[in-house]
């Protein structure tokens, strides 16, 4: 059980962390922060989808 609170709880709550991260990062004018913007919106995707990933793997048993 402690693995779906993990999976489909803290996953996208990070999600939604790193995309608000992504925003501020990509308002500021630095080309660092450009960068950072990229590394954010990439782990908000990756933490987004792996619970959507885990109930079609799931539904395919």
């Amino acid at each position: 059980m402690a693995a779906l609170g993990f999976f489909f709880i803290t996953l996208p709550c990070l999600a939604i962390a790193s995309f608000t991260c992504f925003a501020a990062c990509r308002a500021q004018q630095r080309k660092a922060f450009k960068v950072l913007a990229v590394v954010c919106l990439s782990v908000g995707l990756v933490c987004g989808l792996t619970p959507v990933g885990i109930v079609i793997w799931a539904s395919t048993l």
